[in-house]
């Protein structure tokens, strides 16, 4: 496997109703995997994701939602993968409406 360009582990609280955007650096990787973890008791009931184009990083695209594995269930996570897309930063937008903390790792190479 190819260096990584990019790491990142973070972990975030989600307030109860409030969307939280968290930016991630992809600095230029053509493929990434990030990991998000419901690392709290309440379900992550929303989740978008929009992207940054390569050498633009204040100009994000509209932010679409992710369906499939939402609401995501304490202790249950979801990959987020880009294949071929040179971008400088991937944004993911949570909501809880109960609250809920959770991590996300990953990384572009």
């Amino acid at each position: 496997m190819p260096a990584y360009l990019s790491r990142i582990a973070v972990a975030h609280t989600l307030v109860a109703g409030v969307a939280l955007a968290i930016d991630l650096p992809v600095d230029g990787a053509t493929n990434a995997l990030y990991v998000v973890k419901n690392t709290g008791a309440n379900p992550v009931t929303a989740m978008s994701v929009a992207r940054a184009p390569l050498g633009v990083a204040e100009l994000i695209e509209t932010a679409v939602a992710v369906v499939t594995g939402i609401p995501l269930a304490a202790g249950a996570s979801l990959p987020v993968q880009l294949t071929s897309e040179p971008i400088t930063t991937l944004r993911i937008t949570l909501t809880s409406t109960s609250g809920t903390t959770v991590r996300i790792a990953g990384g572009g190479w």
